[in-house]
């Protein structure tokens, strides 16, 4: 009967949950200022069950943009001219009902009442910085390409083999391309 129970666990686990959680890429602007690309997005997170749980019960989630600049047509070794991480938590705490959201690159945080608020702060993304226009080489078309992901590594230890095996967790937008326009 052991034998059983572990494959059943596994089917369980791997077809639980996560149909209306989504990320997705809602709009993205891209302005030259000066010889400076800026960039405003909007990202929509919708979290899975499994996710929207541990949240309610204190565990913090890491969201992570990642920003790539790169000519249209590349060589496989040649660098982009602009790399950018982008990490934000979120975390919810029961004795003040508040959900707090902590942008890891400057240690800024803000409090919200809702999870829907703290998530909808979480995807504005205004006035960044790409890359300058002396980066750029003259006469290549280049792209910028984003992709936003829940990062599962930054998990408590005991939940990573958890959200690996559970779709739930699998939260991304997949890589989205706009073009860089002189």
């Amino acid at each position: 009967m052991k034998k059983c129970a572990i494959p059943l666990l596994l089917l369980l686990l791997w077809s639980a949950g996560g149909e209306a959680a989504s990320f997705a890429v809602k709009d993205v602007q891209i302005s030259l200022v000066g010889d400076e690309y800026r960039l405003n997005a909007r990202i929509d997170y919708q979290l899975s069950e499994e996710a929207h749980a541990a949240l309610s019960n204190g565990v913090p989630l890491t969201l992570k943009v990642l920003l790539v600049v790169e000519k249209v047509w590349r060589s496989f070794w040649e660098p982009s001219p602009f790399t950018r991480t982008l990490s934000f938590q979120i975390r919810y705490h029961a004795l003040t009902e508040l959900y707090r959201v902590v942008d890891m690159q400057t240690g800024e945080e803000q409090n919200f009442v809702t999870q829907d608020a703290a998530l909808y702060a979480l995807g504005e993304i205004s006035h960044l910085a790409l890359a300058n226009t002396g980066q750029l080489a003259r006469g290549e078309a280049y792209q910028l390409r984003l992709r936003a992901d829940l990062d599962i590594e930054s998990l408590p230890l005991p939940l990573q083999p958890l959200a690996y095996l559970g779709r739930g967790w699998k939260l991304t937008t997949g890589w989205s391309q706009w073009p860089l326009q002189p």
